[in-house]
């Protein structure tokens, strides 16, 4: 879990997050709920550092918090595979554009072309292991 953990905040930061709000969303991503104070301890920032992260994303609407016995559980809200899948067949559909732009440079459009079948293979393990 630590592993996927790692590769989530990776791919959060590369996407804007800053440190603390990848810290948090993978963290939520890979359990069932937490409150802010385990959140905290989790990723070792301080409580009130946390807070004011995880009210900044539940303002943009990545998290979701319930009470629940005098306590806020927080929980991921987006089906983040899904907006990974959205965005890679984005970028294939651009690459088969662009390739198919480029008349006269072959060379460019088969590496386009090649780049575009790669991402939609991805696409395709991507599907297979949410199946």
């Amino acid at each position: 879990m630590k592993k996927i953990k790692e590769k989530l905040k990776r791919l959060l930061k590369y996407w804007g997050f800053e440190d603390i709000e990848s810290e948090i969303f993978a963290t939520l991503m890979t359990s069932d709920g937490l409150t802010a104070e385990e959140i905290a301890n989790s990723i070792g920032y301080a409580y009130s550092t946390t807070v004011n992260s995880l009210n900044s994303l539940a303002r943009m609407g990545y998290i979701e918090r319930v009470r629940k016995q005098r306590k806020f559980v927080y929980s991921a809200k987006i089906d983040f595979v899904k907006i990974i899948e959205q965005e890679m067949r984005k970028i294939s559909s651009m690459l088969k554009e662009i390739a198919n732009d480029f008349k006269g440079k072959i060379s460019y459009r088969k590496k386009f072309s090649k780049l575009a079948q790669k991402i939609e293979e991805a696409l395709k393990y991507i599907e297979k292991m949410g199946a």
